[in-house]
């Protein structure tokens, strides 16, 4: 719906929903919608084996014909001049990094469709929540202007590169099964490569709506398998997993804990 308030992108965008084998109807959804939308819009799906966010970004990625991607997730509304300022913002040899307003439940409950559908998404933003992004942005703003490695922080629910960055390093890696670090990676692997990143704060961020955390949340991974792997300075730049996949004799397992690494937590515990 936000994105069909859209404003100065008309003709200049295409939408792939993608999804992580839901079976809560999404797919007749999309399908409803795609006819109605004045947008190009396609959908990819999978069967559901875990939280696989990098697996449904690459295969939106891969199922997209623009040269230049953007990505947020299901759970954000896009201001609307969103895709515009993003369009603005392309440079040669950049990832932009963006974050996220984000609503408490109640304030989620009332954002309801005719305000977004009316562009007044972004009077729900608490002003809390305004200066914490405001902070943000100048932060950014620093890191960028001294070349502080890593930094900006990229954010999968905005951000925005291009397709031929994104080939270099084969993607998303998509051993990162469960929540969180997928971009971090990202980001480290696009630096090794030469990308740098810049903030897109200072003039748009996603709106983001309350929910229970997924099930294999843990802030910053700590202690999960997907901690470990990001830890791990030896990955590839161009991962093992991603848009190109190893052929079956080859293919890599899934991430898990090694077995010192699984002890300690252990008897931490």
């Amino acid at each position: 719906m936000a994105l069909d308030v859209q404003r100065g992108v008309a003709g200049r965008f295409e939408v792939v929903v993608t999804d992580d084998g839901s079976r809560d109807g999404t797919t007749r959804l999309v399908s409803a919608l795609a006819g109605s939308v004045s947008y190009p819009l396609s959908f990819t799906t999978h069967d559901h084996a875990g939280f696989r966010l990098a697996r449904c970004r690459n295969e939106g990625a891969a199922a997209s014909t623009a040269p230049y991607i953007l990505f947020t997730d299901g759970d954000c509304v896009l201001p609307p001049d969103h895709l515009r300022i993003h369009l603005e913002e392309r440079r040669p040899g950049w990832i932009v990094a963006g974050d996220c307003f984000r609503l408490d439940p109640a304030v989620s409950k009332r954002l309801d469709a005719r305000s977004i559908r009316e562009g007044g998404s972004g009077a729900f933003v608490p002003r809390g929540e305004r200066r914490r992004i405001a902070v943000k942005a100048l932060r950014a703003k620093v890191y960028q202007m001294l070349r502080v490695p890593l930094r900006p922080r990229v954010s999968g629910s905005n951000m925005a590169l291009w397709r031929s960055d994104f080939e270099r390093v084969n993607g998303f890696d998509e051993r990162f099964v469960g929540w969180g670090l997928e971009d971090v990676d990202l980001q480290w692997r696009l630096a090794r490569a030469g990308v740098r990143s810049r903030t897109i704060l200072h003039r748009t961020a996603a709106i983001h709506l309350w929910h229970e955390p997924a099930a294999t949340f843990v802030r910053n991974g700590i202690g999960t398998a997907n901690r470990w792997y990001v830890d791990d300075p030896t990955r590839p730049t161009f991962c093992r997993d991603g848009l190109v996949k190893p052929d079956d004799a080859a293919r890599v397992v899934p991430l898990s804990l090694p077995a010192a690494f699984r002890e300690r937590r252990r008897i931490a515990a």
